[in-house]
């Protein structure tokens, strides 16, 4: 049977980089990263590592043992996770979009952490399609997404919030109507490969709204930088901006975004992720 030390180590070389940065990770010495992956090589028969280059690099079959090994960790800690009967304890992998970092993720993090403090918890950011194949995929336990427009048949959607859409506008611009501002100012689209994205360019195109849009940026942080200095106006998530610039709502009603945890159906980390779905949804 394969050494579960020896493949952690695999795993922290495909992860970090390099086998300083591995042992680092793990807190292992060089020396002792080399010998267990000199020990895996000979336990399985297989080149794990090529030497040649400097620093050393997996090889692609050092990568996919190691891709392997990371399925292994994620179904023992499932294995794990229902034998723990009502305890929040072990660890969770989430995926957040990074639109909904600041003001729901966070401090709902903050708020799961100080309830559970024997929950380890894995945080990774990217695109709701990417994060929700993730959960498909069994790389993540669970992930914070926008609603899609369909939803998936193979996950369950837990609605956590709906955030009011709003049109930004630069400091100074006076009272005017939605329509009025997307028409008279460039337009800043936000990433049309997010899914927020997508549903704002589907609900300009319901209302008939043509904009200018010179600028597509993926990062909300930078659309309101750019608003802010006067160069358009976007629609984005009222939660994600702040008070530097105008707001005027999208939409009467008013548009929102809705945001979900997206988990896979029976999974044995239900009650961890019940868990986190309470603090996301916690006032």
């Amino acid at each position: 049977m394969l050494n579960p030390k020896h493949l952690a180590t695999l795993v922290a070389i495909s992860e970090r980089g390099s086998f300083s940065a591995a042992g680092a990770a793990i807190g292992r010495s060089h020396s002792a990263v080399s010998l267990h992956i000199k020990a895996l090589e000979e336990e399985v028969g297989v080149l794990l590592v090529d030497r040649v280059q400097r620093p050393p690099v997996l090889t692609p079959d050092g990568e996919a043992m190691a891709e392997q090994a990371r399925r292994l960790k994620r179904v023992l800690e499932d294995i794990e996770a229902l034998g723990r009967g009502g305890a929040v304890a072990g660890q969770l992998s989430v995926g957040i979009v990074p639109s909904s970092m600041a003001a729901l993720a966070a401090p709902a993090l903050a708020r799961l952490r100080a309830a559970h403090p024997d929950l380890r918890l894995e945080i990774r950011t990217g695109l709701s399609g990417e994060l929700a194949q993730a959960v498909r995929n069994s790389d993540l336990d669970a992930a914070l997404v926008t609603a899609p427009d369909l939803p998936p048949e193979d996950l369950e959607l837990n609605p956590v919030a709906d955030e009011p859409l709003v049109v930004i506008a630069p400091p100074g611009t006076g009272p005017a109507r939605d329509t009025d501002l997307l028409h008279d100012h460039p337009f800043i689209w936000f990433s049309r490969k997010t899914w927020a994205g997508q549903q704002i360019e589907r609900r300009l195109l319901d209302r008939g709204i043509r904009v200018n849009a010179p600028m597509e940026i993926d990062s909300l942080e930078a659309i309101e930088a750019l608003v802010r200095h006067g160069l358009g106006v976007a629609i984005v998530p009222a939660t994600s901006v702040g008070d530097a610039v105008v707001q005027t709502p999208f939409g009467n009603p008013q548009a929102v975004r809705r945001v979900v945890l997206a988990a896979r159906p029976r999974t044995p980390k239900a009650r961890l992720i019940d868990a986190l779905k309470a603090a996301l949804q916690a006032k």
